[in-house]
């Protein structure tokens, strides 16, 4: 319920005291009372498909994802937003496939944001930094092929213990590993716009840990 809704209400409710407020036969106060009582139903009708729909299968399905070290889930203007930390994956372009299809699939929902972080370094991200170039110029013109020839001279010279980069039909996927620190970008080959549309999060939805059910 509004501030402004409630101090209507509590407005009303206080000058209706003791003057029996009425209007056309009809008890306003009782009336309000009604309202409010039906507001909290389904506000809280609301909360248990939440809880039933999206909360508990997907709190299931992330304990189970041995890749997934922890998650957050908010609900957003247009739909659920998740965010996913990760170990250090052999393939993440595969990894992030198979959590998009498995949100999808235990929510019934298109997740309208999947955000995967890492366990990046400053080494890390000033490699990234320098393949970006290439990573840009793919976009524009198409040239894949020489980007992932670029990418694997930049990395070589870093001396990364292992990269990798792939190309689908939405994104392209970086992947850097050095030491104990990994860093995953992954960059929508469209417009953002045109992809995914950002999400505006609501502050009022709780956040989920893979920590507690």
């Amino acid at each position: 319920m509004s501030r402004g809704l409630y101090v209507i209400i509590q407005t009303i409710m206080q000058k209706g005291e003791g003057k029996g407020l009425q209007l056309s036969g009809l008890d306003i106060k009782r009336i309000i009372i009604v309202f409010i009582v039906t507001l909290l139903v389904l506000y809280g009708g609301r909360a248990a498909s939440y809880s039933l729909q999206v909360r508990r299968p997907l709190h299931e399905f992330f304990t189970q994802q041995t890749e997934v070290i922890d998650y957050s889930v908010q609900q957003g203007r247009e739909g659920i937003c998740v965010r996913v930390e990760l170990d250090d994956v052999q393939d993440i372009q595969s990894q992030y496939a198979q959590l998009w299809a498995g949100i999808a699939e235990v929510t019934g929902r298109i997740p309208a944001v999947l955000d995967v972080t890492d366990r990046r370094n400053h080494g890390l991200e000033e490699t990234f930094r320098s393949m970006r170039i290439h990573i840009e110029e793919a976009l524009a013109t198409g040239s894949f092929y020489a980007m992932a020839q670029a990418i694997d001279e930049e990395a070589k010279e870093a001396g990364l213990d292992r990269w990798s980069v792939g190309v689908d039909s939405d994104y392209v996927y970086v992947q850097l590993h050095k030491g104990e620190s990994y860093l995953y970008e992954i960059i929508p080959r469209r417009a953002q716009a045109e992809q995914r549309p950002p999400v505006t999060v609501s502050g009022l939805q709780s956040t989920l840990s893979k920590r507690s059910p």
